[in-house]
């Protein structure tokens, strides 16, 4: 599988000034010159000057726009090449779309951020990509971050294709309410697992080494404006925090691939590394992390074994990802069209799911 990188050289300039955006742009075209079957495309090309700074980068529309057109005419096909976008929201921006769930009582989100939209090249609104042909990933640094740490997260993405880290085991950590229902997703899938339940259970730096695994699975509670993934028990009237940037530390989750149901698990724009679990795994150098950019939806507990939702797109990318020789990217492609095929496309749960679930990490990224 192909590597295209994809980055906004607007936005780094933008960002991170010229310098810093020339030192990312260097070490983005080592990366391309060091792994086989890897390129790069810089969209917005920057150039110096007031007039750049006042303009500021471009939009999501714009990028997508000018990537159509390198897309079409180098005729790169969806089974040969994933998308690797370099940079947050204000270097090259996802897609706002509305919510297709209306209630606001029930779900807060007037909109969703997918990158979905860059992996289709032939939609009319950005909220018919639920299915993208083309498996999209992120790298992105935390907002107070340097030009030097998006080099550093390259250059992890460099050492994990070249020297990858033979990871075995598996870790679910799940809140009690959601706890049969989580079994249904990765412990009936790998027996082996390693299973923390929440409240009782945490993880936090000093007892970090029980994360080292292959594949880490969290059903757990996200908020958007803190950094923990809780849990939660029902004879307590609040969430207790069970997984805090803190615990990931690469010598236990360089190259463990993550998949996360906390509402919020993904939504880290304008967050620092520090308070972010999804940041603090990729600056660890966690191979990928999926999860959500919004509120998310899963199994009610009063039918646990009846899956829906969040918990369909999580077991299905682990019994595709557990099959060795595919990418993280197509194991996600694969779990959405599984999680396609269990409800009607008019339902605004099912759509909201599909649009967004992400990847923070190399789509590429062979799961061995």
């Amino acid at each position: 599988m192909n590597l295209l990188i994809l980055t906004s050289g607007v936005g780094l300039f933008s960002v991170y000034g010229e310098d810093g955006a020339r030192t990312i742009l260097s070490r983005a075209r080592q990366v391309a010159s060091s792994l086989p079957g890897t390129s790069l495309q810089v969209l917005a090309p920057s150039q110096t000057g007031n007039l750049l700074l006042s303009a500021g980068p471009p939009g999501a529309l714009a990028l997508y726009a000018e990537l159509k057109t390198f897309i079409t005419r180098s005729a790169i096909m969806p089974d040969t090449t994933c998308l690797l976008i370099v940079g947050d929201q204000r270097v090259f921006p996802s897609f706002q779309t509305a919510n297709p769930v209306g209630d606001r009582i029930l779900d807060p989100d007037d909109f969703i951020l997918t990158d979905n939209p860059y992996g289709e090249f032939d939609w009319q609104q950005p909220s018919q990509c639920v299915l993208p042909p083309y498996a999209v990933g992120r790298i992105a640094p935390g907002v107070s971050d340097s030009a030097a740490d998006v080099c550093g997260l390259l250059d992890s993405l460099i050492a994990l294709r070249q020297r990858p880290t033979r990871r075995t085991g598996y870790v679910e950590i799940a809140s009690r309410q959601w706890q049969d229902a989580s079994g249904s997703v990765l412990s009936m899938i790998a027996p082996s697992a390693r299973v923390i339940i929440s409240p009782d259970g945490r993880v936090s730096a000093s007892n970090a080494a029980v994360l080292d695994c292959k594949f880490l699975y969290c059903n757990l509670h996200g908020f958007v404006n803190e950094s923990a993934w809780s849990g939660y028990d029902n004879g307590l009237s609040w969430p207790v925090p069970a997984l805090t940037p803190d615990a990931f530390q690469t010598q236990f989750v360089s190259g463990t691939i993550v998949f996360t149901e906390a509402c919020y698990g993904l939504a880290i724009s304008g967050k620092r590394t520090t308070s972010s679990n999804a940041l603090s795994l990729l600056s660890a150098g966690a191979a990928a992390v999926i999860g959500s950019t919004g509120l998310a939806f899963g199994t009610a507990d009063i039918k646990p074994q009846n899956l829906v939702d969040a918990d369909v797109l999580a077991r299905s990318f682990f019994l595709s990802a557990i099959n060795s020789g595919h990418t993280v990217g197509q194991s996600l492609l694969q779990a959405r069209q599984a999680l396609r095929s269990t409800a009607p496309i008019t339902d605004p749960y099912l759509v909201k799911t599909l649009l967004e679930f992400q990847l923070l990490g190399d789509p590429s990224y062979e799961i061995f």
